[in-house]
């Protein structure tokens, strides 16, 4: 082992987090392979006062425990980096932030995005411009925070398919759609684009249409009259989800706002074609090996059916290898250590 590698190997990082998902699991089992990484929660609650009492806790935990970390190495710019972000700005540490969407978006009418509040933009803008690096996930984001923080030092590392889905034989397919996302509530369900899977779904009665993650119970009124060939899925284990990716032909993902978009390439990975709207991020994703939609259930219908109907359809080892180019862990672990190595 050579010295720079002893270097590489010997960081100690704050991982700053509000949410421990998939994707920011990912980020840190790659930081922890090589360096020293400890997790620090900021958990979100309503109210005022005991949102205050985060930020007090936060702020004696940099002042008694900050100065004994390398590098500060966060997912999403909002009020929980500004203290970190600020603390290593002050002491001459390096801080990361992965820019992840939602913090560089506003969506009025669904009111999605971190800059719908004046109080989180207000923290995420000044994480953006006091952050040594930003990375974000795709190059829509990209364009996103150049606008936002044109002297910010960034660089473009797409998100990744932690999966084992690529480099398979071609998995058996059936006649069916399928559409991936934590469907929550009204905004979810619209931001998802699940009301025109739906009525894409009513012009094909003869094909099996699946939701995965949503929630039925707080759904209720907007999944009356669903036509019988929609399939109903609360959220379930990535084991599981393997088994839907596997046996689908199609996934739609036709959302109307989507910084990336992880479950279309985990579904990629399985050989699965991939039909988007042209939204964010989700055309980069699935490049030339998909298809690109307006927001129109009959174009999108002809289209399926246009694509079932074809005999060797998908080409599930040319549509497996665009991931494994593109979006694969062992990708996103080198470009992401390599970086850190070079601050």
């Amino acid at each position: 082992m050579n010295m720079n590698q002893d270097a590489f190997k010997s960081k100690s990082i704050l991982y700053l987090f509000t949410d421990f998902s998939s994707f920011v699991k990912n980020d840190y089992h790659i930081l922890s392979t090589s360096h020293q990484v400890s997790k620090y929660q900021f958990k979100p609650v309503k109210g005022v006062i005991r949102n205050s009492l985060q930020f007090v806790r936060q702020f004696f935990y940099l002042l008694f425990f900050g100065w004994k970390y390398d590098l500060f190495f966060a997912w999403f710019a909002d009020y929980h980096t500004f203290l970190p972000i600020l603390f290593a700005r002050l002491t001459g540490k390096k801080a990361i932030i992965v820019v992840g969407g939602y913090d560089v978006c506003r969506d009025r009418r669904l009111k999605y995005g971190a800059y719908c509040s004046p109080f989180r933009g207000w923290f995420g803008i000044r994480s953006l411009r006091m952050a040594s690096v930003l990375i974000p996930v795709s190059s829509h984001v990209e364009r996103k925070v150049r606008s936002i923080a044109p002297k910010s030092n960034r660089q473009l590392i797409f998100n990744c398919v932690a999966m084992d889905g690529r480099g398979k034989t071609d998995y058996p397919k059936q006649d069916m759609v399928l559409t991936v996302a934590l469907i929550q509530n009204e905004r979810t369900f619209l931001l998802k684009g699940i009301d025109t899977y739906i009525e894409t779904a009513r012009l094909l009665p003869g094909f099996r249409f699946d939701i995965v993650g949503i929630n039925q119970a707080k759904l209720a009124h907007k999944l009356g009259n669903l036509p019988v060939n929609v399939h109903l899925h609360s959220k379930v284990r990535p084991e599981k989800l393997t088994n839907f990716y596997r046996s689908a032909k199609i996934y739609c993902q036709l959302s109307r706002s989507e910084s990336f978009g992880v479950s279309i390439a985990e579904a990629m990975s399985f050989g699965v074609f991939p039909i988007v709207t042209n939204e964010g991020g989700m055309p980069e994703v699935i490049g030339k090996v998909g298809a690109v939609v307006e927001r129109d259930p009959k174009q999108i219908a002809d289209l399926i059916l246009e694509k079932m109907l074809k005999s060797n359809f998908p080409d599930q080892q040319k549509i497996r290898q665009h991931v494994d180019d593109n979006f694969s862990l062992k990708r996103r672990t080198e470009n992401i250590l390599q970086l850190i190595n070079s601050i």
